[in-house]
């Protein structure tokens, strides 16, 4: 169980890691969503030593999570 539970809390500070740069550098590639994610990707295996398939996966997740805050934030003002 605890294994399962550090799995959990390595892939959620992974994954906000890839928000982060997401959010940091989305200005940066307005027109290419592909290359800001490739980006991220890249960053992830680089600089955290992260695996490639698990980066792509959690950069992947962490691109759903972006592009639904804007929705979050219209419904708690709500």
């Amino acid at each position: 169980m605890n294994t399962h539970i550090n799995a959990l809390d390595y892939q959620q500070c992974v994954q906000n890691a890839a928000l982060e740069f997401l959010k940091r550098h989305q200005a940066e590639h307005l027109g290419d969503l592909s290359a800001l994610r490739k980006r991220a990707v890249i960053h992830l295996v680089e600089n955290l030593d992260v695996a490639e398939p698990v980066a792509t996966k959690l950069t992947d997740l962490a691109h759903i999570e972006l592009l639904d805050l804007p929705k979050r934030q219209r419904s708690a003002n709500s």
